[in-house]
C-alpha cells in the first residue's frame, strides 16, 4: 500500500485541506508539524475513520462535524463531513471516501444527528474507475483491522510495548501480523465444540459417567479461577517491580543518592551473576540425581544381595568345586551329575573328559565371586555419587554465603539512604523514596511466593482433570448416543491439541524471526552496548553487555521508545517479506507493504534519544508520516530527517471567538522546500 493524498472536508476543525504524501525512496518521509492541539491527532483519527469507522479522541469524540460547518448551518440543514484517501495497492489506484452527514437540530447545535453513513471504495481499471461492492471488506483486505494498531499509532505511548505486562500486546502483534489468529479461533472453537459434546455426553449417560464428567468440570473451573488469580498476581508483581525501577531511577538522577545508589546496582549485578552460578550448580545436581541418583536409593538392596551371595559360596550352597578337581570326582565315580553312567571309552566318558580346563575360570563360585565384585563396585561409585554431590552443595553453599555479604552491604547503603534529607523535583526525600522502596520489595516477595503456590495448585489440578479425562474414556455406557459423543469430544480435543501445537510453533518461528531484525535494527542506532531481545515470553528486553555478562538493564523511556519502534519495524520487514515471497505453504497471510503513519513519536524523550529516534524512523517503512510539534521538529530531529523528507506541511491554528469564527485548521498549500520554513 501506498498513500498518495488524503482530503479532509469539516472534518473536526479541517474545513477543506489535504496533503499529498512523499512516495520517492530516497524520500519516503512526509512530515506535519503545528503547535500542540493544532489537528495532528486529529489526521491520524481521520485515517482511523476512514478504514474502520472508528476514532480516538481525548475530548468530545462523537462530534465530528466542524464546529465552524454546524455554527455557520440552519436548522434542519445538512453538514456533510467527509475523508478521502488516494491511494496504490498491488499495482492498482484506488480512491476510497467515507461520508457522514449531520443534520443541525437547534440553533445551539454543534454536533448534529448523523442522518446517513456512505463508504465508497472505486479503483481504476483498463483506464476507467470502477466501484467495489463491498468497500469495507476490501479496505480490510488492504490494510486490516487487526494490523492497524501497527501502523496508525500515537508515538508518546508506543514505548509502552516495552513497559511491563505487555507480552499480550506483543503476541498479539506477531499473530496478526501473519495472520495466525486464524489458528487461535481455531483451537477456541474446537475448545467450545468439546464442552458441547461434553454435555452431550452427560444428557444420556450413566450416573457414574455424569459424576466423572461433573468433577472435572468442576476441577477445571478451579483451574481457570487459579489462573486468573495468577495472572492478577503476576502483573502485581510487574507493576511493583517497575515502580521500584522507577524509585531506582530517581535515585540515581540526584546528586546526593548518585553514588549510593551506583553501588547498590553493582552489589545488585554481582548477587545477579552468583544466581546464576548457583543454577548451574543445581543443574548439575539434577544432572547427577537423573544419571546416578538411583544407585543410593538400591544401595541396601545390592549390600543385602551381595552378602547373601558371599554367604551362600561360603557354606558351600554355591558349590566351590565345580572345577577340575569336581570333573575328577565324577570320573572317579564313574556317573554323571545326572546319574548317568560313565564307563571308560564311552562318548559320555570322553565328552566329561574334555571339560577340564575349561571352567576353572568359568565357575558357578567365580561367576558367584565376580558377582560381588561388581556389586562392590557400585558401592564404591556410591561413595563417589556421595563426594561429588557434597562438593556440590558445598560451592553452592559458598555462593549463598557470598550472597548474604553483597545483601548486608544493600543493606548498609538502604540504612544509609534511609537518612538523607534530600529532595528530588517532586518534592520528595532520599528518606521517603528508600523507604517506600524498602516497603514495595517486601510486597514483591511476597507476591512471587503466591504467584508460586498458585502454580502449584494449578499443576497439582490439571493432574487430576487428566486422571479423570482417562476415567471419563475407559468408562463403559451401553448408549450409542453417549458413546458418539465421548468419541466427537474426543477427536474435538485431539485436534485442538495438534492446531495449539501448530500454533505455538508457528507463533515462536515468528518470534524469533522478529527477534533477529529487532536486535540488528536496534543495534544500529541505541548504544552500542546495549541489545533488545523479545523472550521466550514474549516480553521485549533490553541487555547490557558488563564485563563480557549479559544483564537485563532497566529501561528509560527512550529506550523503550527506540524497542519498540524497533519492533514494529521488524513486524514492517516481515510483512515486507512476506508479501514479496508470495508462499502461502508456510502461513496464513501473503502479508503486504504497509505505510506507518505516527503522531508524536518525539514526545518527552531527551536531546539523546530525540536523534537517535529520528534516525530510526525512515527505515522503519518504506513510507513514513510523522506529526510533529514545531517544538519537536527544531533541533536534532530536522538534523536527522532533513535529507529524507519528501513533503513537509504545517499546521496553523486559530482557536475563533465563538462567535463570528470557530476553531479551525489549515494546512500549507504548496510543498515546502526542505529546509526551509
Amino acid at each position: 500500500m501506498q498513500l498518495e493524498r488524503i482530503e479532509l472536508e469539516n472534518f473536526r476543525q479541517f474545513r477543506s485541506e489535504s496533503i499529498e504524501f512523499a512516495n520517492d525512496a530516497d524520500k519516503n518521509v512526509t512530515v506535519v508539524h503545528g503547535s500542540n492541539g493544532s489537528g495532528k491527532t486529529t489526521i491520524l483519527n481521520a485515517f482511523t475513520w476512514l478504514f474502520y469507522d472508528e476514532v480516538d479522541f481525548d475530548t468530545r469524540p462523537e462530534r465530528l462535524a466542524s464546529e465552524g460547518a454546524m455554527a455557520g448551518a440552519e436548522s434542519g440543514n445538512r453538514v456533510q463531513v467527509s475523508v478521502r484517501l488516494s491511494f496504490e495497492h498491488d499495482g492498482t489506484e484506488y480512491v476510497a471516501e467515507r461520508v457522514a452527514v449531520y443534520e443541525k437540530r437547534t440553533p445551539d447545535d454543534f454536533d448534529g444527528e448523523i442522518v446517513e453513513m456512505d463508504l465508497r471504495v472505486k479503483y481504476r481499471e483498463n483506464g476507467s474507475w470502477n466501484e467495489r461492492n463491498n468497500p469495507s471488506n476490501t479496505l480490510d483486505q488492504v490494510l486490516p483491522e487487526r494490523l492497524s494498531g501497527l501502523f496508525f499509532f500515537d508515538g508518546e505511548d508506543i514505548d509502552e510495548l516495552a513497559g511491563i505486562d505487555n507480552q499480550g500486546r506483543i503476541q498479539e502483534a506477531i499473530q496478526n501480523i501473519m495472520g495466525l489468529t486464524i489458528l487461535e479461533r481455531a483451537t477456541h472453537h474446537l475448545d467450545e465444540a468439546a464442552g458441547r459434546f461434553e454435555d452431550e455426553t452427560q444428557d444420556s449417560a450413566s450416573e457414574e459417567l455424569t459424576d466423572l464428567i461433573s468433577k472435572k468440570q468442576g476441577v477445571e473451573e478451579e483451574i481457570e479461577t487459579l489462573e486468573r488469580d495468577r495472572d492478577d498476581t503476576k502483573r502485581n508483581k510487574d507493576r511493583i517491580e517497575q515502580e521500584i525501577d522507577d524509585i531506582d531511577q530517581k535515585l540515581e538522577r540526584l546528586d546526593e543518592s548518585a553514588a549510593l545508589q551506583e553501588r547498590r546496582s553493582e552489589y545488585q549485578g554481582e548477587i545477579d551473576e552468583l544466581e546464576h552460578e548457583i543454577e548451574d550448580i543445581n543443574e548439575q545436581i539434577r544432572s547427577k540425581l537423573s544419571d546416578e541418583g538411583v544407585v543410593p536409593m538400591a544401595m541396601p538392596l545390592i549390600k543385602e544381595t551381595a552378602e547373601q551371595i558371599d554367604g551362600m559360596r561360603e557354606r558351600g550352597e554355591i558349590p566351590s568345586e565345580l572345577s577340575n578337581s569336581f570333573i575328577e570326582s565324577l570320573l572317579a565315580a564313574e556317573q554323571c551329575i545326572c546319574g548317568r553312567p560313565l564307563n571308560q571309552g564311552t562318548d559320555s566318558y570322553e565328552r566329561v573328559v574334555g571339560r577340564r580346563g575349561e571352567v576353572i575360570e568359568d565357575g558357578v563360585e567365580q561367576g558367584a565371586l565376580r558377582i560381588v565384585g561388581q556389586l562392590n563396585r557400585i558401592v564404591d561409585i556410591e561413595a563417589t555419587f556421595f563426594d561429588e554431590i557434597e562438593e556440590l552443595t558445598a560451592d553452592r553453599q559458598d555462593l549463598h554465603d557470598e550472597i548474604g555479604k553483597f545483601e548486608e552491604k544493600i543493606d548498609e547503603v538502604s540504612a544509609e539512604l534511609q537518612e538523607m534529607d534530600a529532595t528530588t523535583e517532586e518534592g520528595l526525600s532520599v528518606k521517603d523514596l528508600e523507604n517506600k522502596r524498602k516497603e514495595k520489595l517486601g510486597t514483591r516477595d511476597d507476591l512471587i511466593g503466591e504467584k508460586a503456590t498458585y502454580e502449584k495448585q494449578i499443576e497439582e489440578k490439571q493432574d487430576r482433570v487428566d486422571e479423570l479425562e482417562d476415567e471419563i474414556d475407559d468408562q463403559e455406557d451401553e448408549h450409542e448416543e453417549t458413546l458418539l459423543a465421548k468419541r466427537r469430544r474426543k477427536a474435538a480435543k485431539e485436534i485442538e491439541r495438534e492446531l495449539q501445537t501448530v500454533f505455538d510453533e508457528l507463533k515462536d518461528k515468528v518470534r524469533r524471526w522478529s527477534n533477529e531484525r529487532i536486535q540488528s535494527e536496534f543495534s544500529q542506532i541505541a548504544s552500542k552496548d546495549l541489545e533488545a531481545e523479545i523472550s521466550e515470553d514474549f516480553e521485549l528486553k533490553i541487555w547490557q553487555d558488563v564485563g563480557g555478562e549479559r544483564i537485563e538493564v532497566d529501561k528509560s523511556r527512550g529506550e523503550r521508545q527506540i524497542a519498540s519502534l524497533a519492533f514494529i519495524g521488524s513486524l514492517v520487514d516481515i510483512a515486507r517479506e512476506r508479501y514479496e515471497s508470495n508462499n502461502d505453504a508456510e502461513y496464513f497471510d501473503t502479508g503486504g507493504i504497509y505505510p506507518i503513519v505516527m503522531d508524536s513519536p518525539f514526545g518527552a524523550l531527551d536531546k539523546s534519544h530525540t536523534r537517535e529516534v529520528s534516525r530510526a524512523i525512515p527505515n522503519l517503512a518504506n513510507q513514513v508520516v510523522v506529526f510533529a510539534t514545531d517544538a519537536q521538529w527544531d533541533g536534532p530531529v530536522s538534523e536527522e530527517m532533513d535529507s529524507v523528507v519528501g513533503d513537509r506541511y504545517s499546521l496553523n491554528f486559530t482557536d475563533g471567538d465563538g462567535k463570528h469564527n470557530y476553531p479551525q485548521t489549515t494546512i500549507e498549500t504548496g510543498r515546502l522546500p526542505v529546509g526551509d520554513e
